[in-house]
């Protein structure tokens, strides 16, 4: 892999997920063997390591609600990304991710992602998600420049705020798929009633966001 041509495009990596057949069975992979040892077929086993502690942090375990490592989150977004998107998009995911381990291990001074903790991960996530909107202007800014100047790669920082941009909005995405949050977590009816169009959330889900 050019991983300097393949951070150009970390950009492209910035969509949802999208659903489909092959997504369904993805899905169903996951949440029936839960059980099973898991052995990454897209990420390398440290990548699957920093991937499935960072989704830890963004979608924790409450005292009723499974989180991203109980879920299995990081299993299904190496499966989708090693089937789904078009080759440029995972090169570019797969860069980045690579770029945000490296990065990771440097700013904490760990020798493996094994040894990195979720205390580590959130340092992270702050720096990049917590940022200035004025500084995460000026990486989006960056991330963009990259794609269209010939030459351009964006400097580490724009790059694992790109990353973690991704693979946060990939992550949200899996856990409203996974069909315990759908049928237990979310407003959920398997059989659709009438549309009620103009009315408050609260008082027909009790807040709650319909499960897709």
């Amino acid at each position: 892999m050019d991983r300097r041509r393949a951070l150009k495009n970390i950009g492209l990596s910035l969509g949802g997920l999208t659903i489909s057949s092959t997504v369904a069975g993805l899905l169903q992979s996951c949440q029936s063997n839960a059980a099973v040892i898991w052995t990454p077929t897209f990420f390398s086993q440290a990548e699957a390591e920093i991937v499935a502690k960072t989704l830890e942090v963004i979608l924790p375990v409450t005292e009723d609600i499974p989180g991203a490592l109980d879920l299995n989150l990081a299993q299904f977004i190496d499966g989708y990304m090693k089937v789904i998107p078009p080759e440029e998009e995972r090169l570019a995911f797969k860069a980045g991710i690579e770029q945000y381990l490296t990065t990771t291990l440097e700013t904490t001074g760990k020798k493996e992602a094994v040894d990195l903790t979720l205390e580590d991960i959130d340092g992270r996530l702050a720096y990049y998600l917590k940022a200035t909107d004025d500084q995460k202007k000026t990486w989006s800014v960056e991330l963009g420049a990259a794609q269209q100047e010939d030459g351009a790669v964006p400097s580490p920082d724009a790059a694992n705020f790109g990353i973690l941009k991704s693979l946060r909005g990939k992550g949200i995405d899996a856990f409203k798929m996974n069909e315990y949050i759908g049928e237990e977590v979310m407003a959920y009816s398997p059989i659709p009633g009438q549309q009620k169009g103009c009315v408050d959330l609260e008082a027909t889900t009790g807040g709650m966001a319909w499960s897709l």
